[in-house]
């Protein structure tokens, strides 16, 4: 056993060294060795502009508030000549997302006319569009723009544009038995059409966002039936309590022989499924929701590096989303389980992942090169699956700061 002294060396250690990475991957940024050309939120300076303005707070002494207006002063030239889409993940919604995320948090005066007004006007064209398309997916659909509504909604008070994503949520269900649910369309041959469970392309990603309009007071009994409606579908395909998970990734509508499997991320996984609980329990006062949340959680603590299936740090799908989720978790609940959790992940992310100069600050992202066939190791420093991601996980772990900027991610519980 280690000593009380040896133990807060050990973390004063691990301290310095995150302190390091995070300044790290802030200067290669601000030296230009990023390659993020796009201007999108997931992927590219929108994303990165999140980090560079906590960075401005947490640091005022430093370049980083400068960096920020650079970075903000490009977005806004993207806006005027770059041909975007209207999403969160890639286009207008996600630069409008930064821009208002970082007025609510000051960084930039209230009384300075942005046009976030006519980005409202835009985007609500795109809520049309996406439900012409059926596309309601969090990440690059219809709740993602809703995303942007709820950050606007802190400012304006504005309720019009989320009523309306509620209406067109609700009439995008089908029905299954006595629920009403929403079907992820199947992907190629990667995926068939599918009932998701994951919070990146599913329903509990729509149930989350339900669950933070709900609180806003805007169209609560509408709100209310959805949620009842198609929470119980989730819960009723939960696994035997003796399993390492609770939860599949998703379920074919057309069963198929070959069951599913689950992992451990913000993606896909139990996590997502305990969030969802958590939001909706809040929203509807369902008790019992919260601590089957909390148990499914704490359940999930238990899993080891190895069979979680995480291959990479980054946010999306790596060991950074694990440490933030179990610290957003331990902030909510003060139970050490939650604290260990996110220790464990971070002592796991350090041994198996960080690279002390290599890639983007130390790290790399899996990705697939479908030409090749073959997964490669990139460095990459956006929000999403890079390293600017990973720095702002760091930076609430080691600082006491709110990070709001996690709606995005909707694991704002």
């Amino acid at each position: 056993m280690y000593s009380s002294s040896t133990v807060d060396t050990i973390y004063a250690d691990i301290d310095r060294s995150l302190t390091n990475q995070i300044d790290v991957i802030a200067q290669q940024i601000l030296d230009n060795k990023t390659g993020a050309k796009e201007a999108g939120l997931l992927g590219g300076k929108a994303g990165i502009v999140l980090l560079f303005a906590d960075l401005s707070r947490i640091f005022p002494e430093k370049n980083y508030l400068q960096a920020t207006f650079d970075l903000l002063d490009e977005l806004s030239d993207s806006l005027t000549n770059d041909e975007l889409d209207f999403h969160m993940s890639a286009g207008v919604a996600g630069i409008g997302f930064s821009f208002q995320h970082l007025r609510n948090m000051g960084v930039l005066d209230k009384s300075e006319d942005l046009n976030l007004s006519e980005i409202d006007d835009f985007i609500n064209l795109g809520i049309d569009n996406d439900f012409n398309t059926g596309n309601w997916d969090p990440l690059h659909g219809m709740v993602g723009l809703g995303i942007y509504f709820l950050e606007r909604h802190k400012e304006t008070g504005e309720k019009k544009y989320l009523q309306k994503i509620v209406d067109k949520l609700a009439t995008m269900r089908v029905t299954v038995g006595e629920y009403k649910v929403w079907i992820t369309t199947g992907y190629g041959k990667y995926c068939n059409d599918n009932y998701n469970f994951g919070m990146a392309h599913g329903m509990p990603g729509i149930l989350s966002f339900l669950a933070q309009v709900h609180a806003r007071g805007i169209k609560q009994a509408t709100i209310e039936e959805m949620i009842s409606a198609c929470f119980p579908f989730l819960l009723q395909h939960e696994y035997k309590e003796e399993m390492e998970y609770s939860f599949p990734n998703s379920i074919d509508v057309i069963p198929v022989e070959k069951e599913t499997g689950s992992r451990l991320a913000w993606c896909y996984g139990d996590l997502c499924i305990a969030n969802a609980l958590i939001h909706c329990g809040k929203a509807l006062q369902r008790n019992d929701w919260k601590t089957k949340g909390f148990h499914v959680a704490l359940k999930t603590t238990k899993i080891n590096f190895e069979g979680s299936g995480c291959m990479d740090a980054p946010f999306c799908h790596g060991t950074v989303g694990l440490i933030h989720q179990y610290n957003r978790l331990y902030q909510l609940t003060n139970n050490d389980v939650f604290k260990y959790g996110a220790e464990n992940w971070l002592r796991i992310t350090q041994e198996q992942f960080y690279k002390p100069g290599e890639g983007a600050g130390g790290y790399f992202f899996r990705t697939r090169n479908e030409e090749k066939k073959i997964y490669e190791m990139m460095a990459n420093y956006s929000l999403l699956e890079g390293s600017a991601g990973i720095a702002l996980v760091y930076l609430s772990w080691l600082h006491d700061i709110e990070p709001a900027w996690d709606i995005i991610f909707l694991t704002n519980v």
